[in-house]
């Protein structure tokens, strides 16, 4: 069996159907290729736009924790080296 799986593929259905217990999974079974392809795409899409602002927010956080140890050490270079 090839390692590449796609979510429209044949083989892919075939693996959810044996992951299932032989019974066909309901939920996809009146998408399109395209529509799953679609849908795979979109969900993607989200994950970068939330993996982004959890990065962002993690560069935030640490910028407010740097600046709260400049206001309380002083604002030198040496305090700057040891952060």
């Amino acid at each position: 069996m090839d390692n590449k799986l796609y979510a429209d593929s044949a083989q892919a259905r075939a693996m959810d159907k044996s992951l299932a217990g032989g019974y066909d999974d309901p939920w996809g079974g009146d998408l399109s290729p395209q529509e799953a392809a679609a849908n795979n795409r979109a969900w993607l899409e989200m994950l970068r736009i939330q993996e982004a602002a959890r990065l962002a927010s993690g560069k935030k956080v640490r910028a407010r924790a740097l600046a709260k140890m400049e206001l309380m050490c002083g604002s030198g270079t040496t305090t700057r080296r040891t952060a």
